[in-house]
């Protein structure tokens, strides 16, 4: 095989274009690919299908795979074409992404270095480019992987919040919960943001969605109340078991500093004792941290409160749901227990939607198991200032798009 054949099959050079010179540049340390085609060339109007004015010729540069460590470039002049509507673009070329600056299988190889480096910066030292030509083709790929989305139906999505740096910078994420990927993301943790966001999905989309789980702030289920007239609200078991957590930790803040001022330590330390799970009842810690539960604790009383109800969960009809809820309120309300009456509260007020969990059991797990990974991006990009790239980030590793250009 020539050299010329070699490097037309590599780059994925076909007709009109040819490649009629390889050249080995020492200085730069690149092999310079040129590729050209007849200038008396037809070219085809992309939109009316006829016959395209070339309107002057552009040349360009690609860079392509690696040649034994020589940084391999396409070179080679392209028409601008002048389209009956009076725009005019440049000719797309089969090796390449229209707008791209490299082939289509360096894009392609970047693609795959970027998913298993997980940073740009490892991504691009890997494969000799730049972070702001790594950023370019994540870019593009998402771009592409949006295009090729066909519409699907989802029946059931969660709508959380993620923080996305200091200073109360948020995004608004839609995760659709059983294909665990996230669909969108906006900007802002606002009804407004919560409304762009669905009122973005395509109308089949919002019609064919039976269910959202999400927490309790009103924006959100504002948002979701206007916009998705078939959703049931779920609101997030885990939202209020994380409710939960946080009033029997007022409790036992109280109580301790109550003790501590007469002398008495015995909560001092003990913060992760009520937050443990003792699976194993015969265990060292599980013994004692009977011993807290025995000794006639306000923060005793706020755990075994919290604890019971998780029993909620497992009812399968809405009356003896509500026997239970109701029974349990009553409980938290003969305790005196300022903290869990605010929370009891929050759970009477919103018992429909908790009771809706009977109907969906479904939670925002998956989005939690997200977050947690658009942490570890964000961490690994040490900060993301601009909103539009943290989105581009996410989409283009938990999107699950179709990110490869087409060969």
């Amino acid at each position: 095989m020539e050299i010329h054949q070699f490097y037309a099959q590599s780059i994925g050079v076909r007709a009109p274009w040819k490649v009629t010179n390889v050249k080995i540049n020492a200085e730069k340390n690149q092999v310079e690919v040129r590729v050209e085609c007849k200038r008396t060339t037809n070219w085809v109007d992309p939109e009316s299908k006829e016959r395209a004015h070339v309107h002057g010729w552009v040349e360009r540069e690609w860079r392509h795979l690696d040649t034994c460590e020589y940084e391999t470039v396409i070179q080679a002049q392209v028409p601008r074409l002048k389209l009956k509507s009076g725009k005019t673009i440049q000719a797309v070329v089969p090796w390449a992404e229209p707008g791209g600056r490299f082939t289509k299988r360096m894009e392609s190889r970047i693609i795959e270095a970027i998913e298993s480096c997980k940073t740009t910066v490892g991504a691009a030292r890997l494969m000799r480019v730049s972070s702001d030509q790594i950023d370019g083709v994540m870019k593009r790929a998402v771009q592409r992987g949006l295009m090729r989305r066909r519409p699907s139906f989802m029946t059931r999505v969660g709508l959380d919040e993620k923080a996305l740096r200091k200073h109360h910078h948020y995004a608004t994420i839609l995760t659709d919960i059983d294909d665990s990927k996230i669909y969108e993301v906006v900007e802002g943790r606002t009804k407004t943001a919560a409304t762009q966001l669905l009122t973005d999905l395509p109308e089949d989309i919002r019609e064919s969605i039976e269910a959202v789980a999400m927490d309790m702030w009103k924006g959100y289920i504002t948002a979701v109340q206007e916009t998705l007239p078939n959703a049931d609200i779920v609101f997030d078991k885990f939202h209020v078991a994380q409710h939960l957590h946080k009033a029997l930790d007022r409790v036992r803040i109280q109580e301790n500093r109550e003790l501590r001022a007469e002398g008495n330590d015995i909560l001092k330390g003990t913060k992760y004792f009520w937050f443990r799970t003792y699976a194993d009842k015969r265990s060292k810690a599980a013994v004692e941290f009977r011993k807290y539960l025995n000794a006639d604790l306000r923060t005793g009383v706020a755990w075994s409160l919290k604890e019971s109800f998780k029993r909620f969960w497992d009812y399968k009809r809405w009356s003896a749901a509500i026997r239970f809820v109701d029974a349990w309120i009553g409980s938290i309300y003969d305790s005196g227990l300022k903290p869990l009456e605010r929370v009891a509260q929050m759970v009477d007020e919103h018992i429909v939607g908790l009771l809706n969990h009977l109907i969906h059991p479904i939670t925002n797990a998956a989005a939690e198991g997200l977050n947690a990974s658009i942490q570890g991006l964000r961490t690994a990009a040490r900060g993301l200032p601009k909103f539009e790239t943290f989105r581009i980030r996410i989409l283009f590793h938990l999107g699950k798009l179709q990110l490869q250009p087409a060969r």
